[in-house]
């Protein structure tokens, strides 16, 4: 029996998803979230940008200090992968509004903000399942260019700030509009699609004390359909082959097997098939500022730490692991995922606020020559 195939999909394999179950959400209000901030002491301003490569219009959100006239700048980047609940401005992750939080965190202490809803998502307009990340990483670089040309606001330097996948989104979209500067929140790392697939599920089962067997198969399974994907000409030959493969492993829902083919085969997993990440990370020659947890099981700081940093040549480029936290930086017991994000009723610790105040303040962006871009 194929048992990966007859039980899971791409999206419960990668577990990064925001439930959205009725039930979970009734959960998820009754566990308090204190750093959602109930007065917000600065300037809010509702914008609107439009992507300059296909015309989608996207809203969001800007916050700035009340005081003061020239801000270092942050356009926040969700990480939501194909398969999964979309994310709006607030990125709301198991009942944690994690953008809302980082934002009004980084505001006080004298930033600029500017998170949006993503395409298809909220108030912005477009397509959000057809979309890949090349779309979404044009998003984020038109934010940018929008953030410094045309919000208004005196800018003194500007760059991402990515959370999970949308750390590798910061480094397509800065070859479309060059930041100063990226903070990567467990986002820039150098797996492959595929590794990073297989060795979550691997940990993540681990974690939770499934039989190996079963993990060998999954392993397996998930190996067979990435090879799939890389081989394949385009996304009809894929989802083809995803089809018979799945026929052929003794499927026999032809409801299971297109949904199958449908989020293995979708335009995000086939162009993330296609990636290459780090080049993608060496052609950025700007600061970059990649932060891990020790208990993230997601995206691992054992794993990413080293490589990671021998691909960041700027002299101001640093990785740090935060020991104890998870995906989203909670301190956590296992890092397995949503199954334990919501319970845990800090949406981020401050401590990593910190660091990246400690870290902007101590890089000399302000000198960087923004003709540059």
């Amino acid at each position: 029996m194929r048992v990966f195939l007859k039980s899971m999909t791409i999206s419960l394999a990668v577990l990064i998803s925001a439930c959205s179950n009725t039930i979970d959400n009734i959960l998820f209000s009754l566990v308090p979230h204190p750093q959602e901030p109930k007065v917000r002491p600065y300037n809010i301003k509702q914008v609107e940008f439009v992507n300059s490569q296909d015309g989608t219009k996207l809203s969001g959100e800007l916050t700035y200090p009340a005081e003061g006239e020239c801000f270092p700048a942050f356009v926040l980047i969700s990480g939501r992968l194909g398969g999964e609940p979309p994310a709006g401005r607030d990125s709301i992750i198991t009942g944690h509004k994690y953008f809302l939080v980082i934002s009004h965190l980084l505001t006080i202490r004298g930033y600029a903000v500017l998170r949006y809803d993503n395409r298809g998502v909220g108030e912005s307009k477009g397509e959000y399942t057809s979309a890949s990340d090349n779309e979404f990483a044009s998003d984020a670089a038109s934010a940018l260019k929008w953030l410094r040309d045309r919000s208004g606001i005196e800018i003194s330097s500007s760059g991402f700030l990515g959370h999970s996948q949308g750390g590798i989104k910061s480094v397509i979209a800065a070859d479309l509009e060059k930041p100063d500067y990226i903070v990567s929140l467990a986002g820039i790392g150098t797996e492959t699609a595929a590794e990073l697939v297989i060795r979550q599920n691997q940990d993540i089962n681990k974690a939770k004390g499934v039989n190996p067997s079963v993990t060998d198969q999954q392993t397996k399974e998930l190996s067979d359909i990435f090879e799939i994907l890389r081989v394949s000409k385009d996304r009809i030959q894929a989802q083809y082959a995803i089809r018979q493969y799945a026929i052929d492993a003794g499927i026999t829902s032809k409801k299971h097997i297109k949904k199958l083919a449908d989020e293995f085969g979708s335009v995000w997993w086939f162009t993330e098939a296609h990636r290459d990440i780090k080049q993608l990370i060496r052609n950025y020659d700007g600061p970059i500022l990649a932060l891990y947890g020790s208990k993230d099981l997601l995206v691992s700081s054992s794993i990413e730490e080293a490589p990671t940093r021998s691909l960041l040549h700027h002299p101001q480029s640093e990785v740090f692991t935060f020991e104890g936290l998870n995906h989203l930086f909670q301190k956590a017991k296992k890092g397995i995922g949503p199954e334990e994000y919501w319970e845990i009723e800090t949406t981020i610790e401050e401590e990593v606020i910190e660091k990246i105040d400690t870290w902007m303040s101590s890089t000399p962006n302000k000198t960087l020559q923004r003709t540059s871009r």
